[in-house]
């Protein structure tokens, strides 16, 4: 069984880009293709390409495939575009059993089991959010964004500059839902909620001074007791992330906390760390809520 995981990016490289692609080469059975208009200045994993494309290539191609003028004047209105990408990107999904999306924001643990998910046959479709979602590669299932109605009507979204999580939770995965199509929606991920100061994840319990480590491919989340567990891929939206690291091949991996990525060196250095996961990271805190609370004082949006 093959899959690939696409994502269209434009701009300046991304914060921890170099982390992310490692991440993704050590999940050699899935291949990742990324069409981006930067420069990637190191070396690729051999299951990751690269393709430059700019933003102008990218809606003249998908404007070919609709009858009705497209609405895509930003590259974040791609996001919207995501679930037809089984038809706008079929010439690079060609021979996949599996295709899907992702974000960069994020840090990939082992992805074996969603492999296994999507080899069983029970699903045509796996995870619900934006930030990642797979699908099987059929003319059908690649179509379903087509059967959308009212507010899901793919030609009211596709047609429109407001952003309307297409790729979302009540978008997508809500038309799946109404056509009764099997979906794995299991929690295997540990998505970050961006309001906190900690890394607290959004649909698993939390413990105050949790941390993670990513080492040799795979992501574990540490709590204070001692207890550990795993997780397929961490997301950090909306956060900026200290990267203290020159080695992604440390021995112990590198530390994912509050405050950003860190060498698991010295013993010292782990017990600093572990203690500074009990504080908030305020800072976070101001660069989240800030700019919000003065669009609501101006009135701006």
């Amino acid at each position: 069984m093959k899959m690939i995981v696409a994502n269209i990016y434009f701009g300046k490289c991304p914060a921890y880009f170099d982390l992310f692609v490692r991440s993704c080469g050590y999940n050699s059975k899935i291949d990742f293709l990324f069409l981006v208009d930067f420069e990637v200045n190191f070396k690729l994993p051999p299951n990751v390409k690269v393709v430059k494309i700019s933003f102008q290539e990218v809606r003249e191609s998908f404007q070919r495939h609709f009858d009705f003028p497209l609405a895509l004047d930003s590259p974040y209105k791609l996001t919207d575009f995501q679930p037809a990408y089984g038809e706008l990107l079929a010439e690079y999904f060609n021979g996949y059993d599996w295709w899907g999306h992702c974000d960069f924001d994020m840090v990939f643990g082992d992805l074996n089991p969603l492999l296994v998910e999507a080899a069983s046959g029970d699903y045509v479709k796996i995870f619900r959010r934006g930030h990642m979602t797979l699908y099987k590669n059929t003319a059908k299932i690649n179509s379903i964004y087509r059967e959308g109605q009212g507010l899901l009507d793919f030609r009211r979204i596709f047609s429109i500059k407001q952003f309307c999580n297409f790729d979302e939770t009540n978008g997508i995965d809500a038309i799946f839902a109404s056509l009764e199509l099997p979906v794995f929606r299991g929690e295997l991920i540990a998505d970050i909620a961006p309001r906190s100061a900690f890394l607290h994840m959004t649909s698993h319990p939390n413990h105050w001074g949790q941390y993670f480590i990513w080492l040799q491919g795979k992501l574990h989340c540490f709590s204070n007791d001692g207890c550990s567990r795993e997780f397929v891929y961490i997301h950090l939206q909306k956060r900026a992330m200290v990267e203290a690291y020159k080695d992604l091949d440390v021995p112990l991996g590198i530390i994912i906390c509050q405050f950003g990525f860190f060498e698991n060196r010295s013993s010292l250095m782990v017990s600093l760390l572990k203690i500074c996961c009990f504080l908030p990271n305020f800072s976070h805190l101001k660069r989240f809520f800030w700019p919000r609370l003065l669009s609501r004082l101006t009135g701006r949006r």
